[in-house]
């Protein structure tokens, strides 16, 4: 899995503090946004906080955006929650406190459920675009006004989870086994996943493994001696690489299904899998050499971060990201106000925004957009479907 280099983490860090009051320019909008950075869950903060800043820096650095006869920069407040609930509500808190109306995050469930009650007390005052599965069950509920979700959801019609498990099925899939972290999320997806294998009549077992755990063999080998079709892993790369080594090489199973995580497991253990089966919202690979847009996103994000781009990361960049930014900003100009956040949030559930990706939000105020299913074979040879439930 790609690693995240200190240097870049403090830079992010140092840009999070330094918004003293001497270097903000007078017309300014601030956006927030609160993150994992660093630490084992740090896989999808990391990218969507370094998305946002290249959509940023873009916008000032043209000149900032119109709104009526002002123009206006944005002020990016980015807080590395380290994935820990009580730092999270630290620096939730002080956002709230110094006004900060837009917050982008926190994809991590237990984060956005530790904020919760902060948000709560200040509907009406803010939009929060968070990225969190719990976020999905917060949607339309009273004093929740603020909050939109900016992943799609897994089921429903349009739901990719959904469109995946039925992809299995077209393949003959017939019993799956489902090996998945103890803790909220990965409680959250047994629910939900069970409910879709069964609508599909594919057959499901659950093993849960403890946070931390690095040998997998006694779990994968009970799941084994069920002889499912198909192995469906963890949601996150920290666990993926050992859980796909470990069972390859033991000769557990071959065969991978994922929603969340990237393509990095499959490509490592290329001549060992048969099948890797994975959602990935964007194939950047794929997709620079044929989207205009995605080819400059690249190339302005290896001038702003002075690195090379991480593309097993970046299909992250789907959520709380770059094009939420620009969306948010279409929305302003379309509202007529940087500061009616319920104005705002009207426009954004009647728009659609088409950037890296088609975005739109639903009725609940939750997000849909087109995703790529990467489906990996022995070898390294790589098949790319595309869906657009925004259709």
């Amino acid at each position: 899995m790609f690693e995240i280099k200190k240097t870049c983490v403090a830079a992010i860090a140092m840009a999070a503090v330094s918004f003293s009051p001497m270097a903000v320019a007078q017309e300014t909008v601030k956006l927030g946004q609160i993150e994992a950075l660093t630490g084992a869950t740090a896989t999808y903060g990391w990218m969507s906080a370094q998305g946002t800043k290249v959509a940023v820096e873009e916008i000032n650095a043209k000149g900032g955006f119109k709104v009526g006869d002002k123009t206006y920069k944005i002020q990016l407040l980015q807080m590395d929650t380290r994935g820990e609930p009580r730092e999270a509500t630290v620096q939730f808190r002080k956002m709230m406190e110094e006004n900060v109306q837009f917050v982008f995050g926190p994809f991590l469930t237990n984060v956005f459920n530790a904020i919760e009650p902060i948000a709560n007390q200040n509907n009406g005052k803010f939009l929060l675009f968070a990225g969190a599965t719990s976020a999905h069950h917060a949607l339309g509920k009273p004093d929740h006004d603020y909050l939109l979700r900016t992943w799609n959801w897994d089921a429903g019609q349009s739901g990719f989870g959904k469109l995946m498990v039925d992809y299995l099925k077209k393949l003959n899939t017939k019993k799956v086994a489902m090996l998945f972290q103890n803790d909220a999320f990965g409680k959250t997806a047994v629910d939900i996943y069970t409910g879709l294998f069964k609508d599909a009549g594919i057959e499901l077992q659950v093993e849960l493994f403890e946070p931390g755990t690095k040998d997998f063999s006694a779990a994968l080998a009970k799941l084994a001696s069920g002889k499912p079709d198909i192995l469906f892993p963890g949601y996150s790369d920290a666990v993926l690489y050992d859980i796909v080594r470990q069972s390859t090489e033991s000769g557990f199973g071959n065969r991978f299904f994922l929603v969340r995580g990237s393509i990095g497991p499959a490509l490592k253990n290329k001549d060992t899998i048969a099948d890797y089966i994975a959602y990935v919202p964007k194939y950047f690979e794929e997709a620079e050499k044929t989207e205009p847009k995605t080819k400059a996103f690249v190339e302005s994000y290896k001038k702003i971060h002075k690195r090379d781009f991480p593309y097993d990361q970046a299909p992250l960049c789907s959520s709380s990201c770059y094009d939420h930014v620009y969306m948010l900003v279409e929305a302003m100009q379309k509202a007529g106000t940087v500061s009616d956040v319920a104005k705002i949030r009207k426009v954004l559930s009647e728009m659609t925004y088409d950037g890296l990706w088609k975005i739109k939000y639903d009725q609940t105020g939750e997000a849909v957009f087109g995703f790529d299913v990467v489906h990996v074979r022995k070898g390294g040879t790589i098949e790319v479907v595309k869906f657009d439930p925004t259709k």
